[in-house]
């Protein structure tokens, strides 16, 4: 398979200044300009995620825990949210009685609600899921709410006018130009939902998770399975974006017209 040089140089072009950033990381834990008890560089780090894989793959099923818990939670919180952020944005009724819940609830960080549901519902997966869930849920339903409520309402009266019906204006009209706001949402919540799961395994996992591995290394002042865990972190976030949702955006509203070709 001959991949197009343009795919190629846009690779590139991303991993240019992560390379940079880290061959300067390098050279200062090199020279001793940092301490490698507190900050151990890329090579250690690389090294301690070699151990952590082989031969008892310690991290790969701490991984696979941690993208069931993911899937699980973010999966609920897409299709809920979408649900209802389409009710509040076509029917007035139930957008006045869910806006002033919304607007109290989104401003309570995930992590404040983990203790409570330690005590309602114990320390385990469904305290972790819950979490996610709730990362995810009030961005995607804001964002999908005010996607259909920005539409233009002359494209909805030109439709009836022409004699649509209610599920021909919403599947032709109110879905595609809430489309963009949905799958923004949908990548807004992938960074509050991946942040929510590593706070929660922190406090409630009792089967691993990076989240858990972070958190236990602590214990021994284990810098370097720390820094490997942050490293799995900001790569599964960077992944689950890039090549989840990103694949989406190109195949949907970028397809269509809706937002411009990324450079």
């Amino acid at each position: 398979m001959v991949f197009p040089i343009s795919k190629i140089v846009k690779v590139l072009r991303f991993l240019f200044p992560l390379l940079i950033s880290l061959a300067i990381w390098e050279l200062l834990a090199t020279f001793h300009l940092l301490d490698p008890k507190l900050v151990p560089s890329p090579s250690r780090i690389t090294l301690t995620m070699y151990s952590l894989t082989v031969p008892q793959p310690t991290l790969l099923v701490y991984l696979y825990r941690s993208i069931y818990r993911f899937t699980i939670g973010y999966g609920l919180g897409a299709i809920l949210g979408i649900g209802v952020g389409i009710l509040m944005g076509i029917n007035k009724h139930f957008y006045r009685m869910a806006s002033p819940i919304l607007s109290l609830l989104i401003s309570v960080p995930t992590i404040a609600w983990v203790p409570l549901f330690l005590i309602t519902v114990g320390i385990g997966d469904e305290t972790i899921i819950l979490a996610i869930f709730l990362g995810c849920f009030f961005a995607i339903v804001y964002n999908t709410m005010n996607g259909i409520r920005s539409i233009n309402k002359e494209l909805i009266w030109a439709s009836k006018i022409m004699g649509a019906k209610k599920t021909t204006i919403f599947s032709k009209v109110l879905l595609p130009g809430a489309s963009v706001s949905i799958i923004t949402g949908l990548r807004l919540a992938v960074g509050y939902s991946w942040r929510a799961l590593v706070g929660a395994e922190m406090l409630a996992s009792i089967s691993g998770g990076i989240g858990y591995l972070v958190y236990a290394a602590r214990a021994f002042n284990a810098v370097n399975i720390m820094f490997t865990g942050l490293v799995i972190i900001a790569l599964g976030g960077l992944i689950i974006d890039n090549l989840v949702l990103g694949a989406l955006e190109k195949k949907t509203i970028e397809k269509w017209g809706m937002i411009k070709k990324r450079v």
